[in-house]
């Protein structure tokens, strides 16, 4: 008989050498304290933010963390909490105990949060209610776009150097995502670990030897997962450096969708890009996240002047969008659109939204909901 409960101080090694045994055995070899240090790293206390299946020898058969968030979006506060580690016994699997420890979480969730991520396989998760949505966008940069487009751009004076060698570069870190008009908050005392998260490395931009902003890339360097530059006016010339740097005939780029002067300014050279879902999300709080999100666009890339009314998922609602901001009443209109959370979610968070036969403003959806990699758990 299984037994099923948030894991104990004393068990914190123990979860990591399981999730290390369990995704190695699947894929290639994982080492959780260096690809997640902020959760699994030396000395963090993370056993309480996994919850865990232990047969009747105490062996843990199955785990399933969730790392809790804070967000600032449009000016308005949201609580998230981000699903990871998924991790279950070969030989436990089919025993049922990933659909508890969800279930236990979803139901924890439910109480304290607005709305939950995760990244995952689509049809696996949208069992638990999650769908795949929010977006990104994602450039692709190479040589030739370069010596055409920028061959009047001085790159000269841009260097790069590993962030903690750069004096200032972690408070950098912290006070340009305080800047950005959606973030995750990241505790000064973290940022260390959240540059290194899923192994993304951590570069200084340099302008004549003054720091002026970073770069988050992949392991390998051929995608830029975040840029934060304190003037967006020398990006062009950062790019440039950054592929003249790394030695790549070509590199993407990563950028969310409200992020207006990295879109402008990448489009206009960028050999092709696309746009695709950022992560997997569950709307726990329709009126919260549905207030944040239209805010936030209305403050960034704009938003058409409108009502909409619905139930979504068993929580009434309408949103107005005026001159003065978005506004939410927990009610709905005689006659609103009733819809359930898979229906609910695809309208608000996918562009399979727009196929739906639902009245909503020109624009509004899919909401701009991202999350940056370092970010993510």
């Amino acid at each position: 008989m299984s037994e099923y409960r948030k894991a104990k101080p004393e068990e914190r090694e123990a979860c990591i050498e399981f999730a290390d045994y369990v995704f190695s055995k699947a894929h290639c070899p994982h080492d959780f304290e260096t690809l997640i240090p902020r959760v699994y790293g030396e000395g963090v206390d993370s056993a309480s933010m996994h919850r865990i299946a232990v047969d009747e020898r105490g062996k843990i058969r199955a785990l399933i963390a969730v790392l809790r968030e804070e967000l600032e979006v449009g000016g308005k506060a949201l609580q998230a909490g981000f699903v990871g580690t998924v991790s279950v016994h070969p030989k436990a699997r089919g025993e049922g105990h990933m659909k508890v420890l969800m279930g236990e979480w979803l139901k924890e969730m439910r109480e304290t949060c607005d709305i939950a991520v995760l990244g995952g396989q689509r049809q696996r998760y949208e069992y638990f209610g999650f769908t795949r949505g929010g977006s990104q966008y994602k450039y692709s940069v190479n040589r030739s776009n370069i010596r055409h487009a920028l061959k009047k751009t001085d790159c000269g004076g841009i260097s790069f150097c590993p962030l903690e060698e750069a004096e200032g570069g972690y408070e950098l870190v912290y006070n340009i995502n305080k800047q950005r008009p959606a973030r995750v908050e990241r505790p000064k005392e973290q940022i260390g670990s959240i540059v290194r998260n899923m192994g993304e490395k951590a570069l200084a931009v340099l302008d004549n030897e003054k720091l002026t902003g970073y770069i988050l890339v992949s392991g390998n360097g051929d995608t830029v997962c975040e840029l934060g530059l304190l003037d967006a006016g020398i990006m062009e010339a950062v790019i440039k450096a950054y592929l003249a740097y790394t030695e790549r005939d070509e590199i993407e780029i990563v950028a969310s969708a409200y992020d207006k002067a990295l879109n402008q300014r990448i489009g206009r050279f960028a050999e092709s890009y696309c746009v695709e879902p950022s992560e997997m999300f569950q709307i726990f709080d329709f009126a919260n996240v549905l207030e944040a999100y239209l805010s936030l666009k209305q403050k960034t890339l704009g938003l058409a002047l409108g009502e909409f009314s619905a139930v979504l998922d068993g929580q009434p609602v309408t949103v107005w969008a005026d001159e003065n901001g978005v506004s939410v009443e927990r009610a709905a209109k005689p006659g609103a659109a009733v819809l359930d959370k898979h229906q609910a979610q695809e309208l608000l968070l996918s562009e399979y939204g727009r196929f739906m036969d639902v009245q909503a403003p020109v624009g509004w959806f899919p909401l701009p909901v991202f999350w940056y990699a370092a970010d993510s758990f």
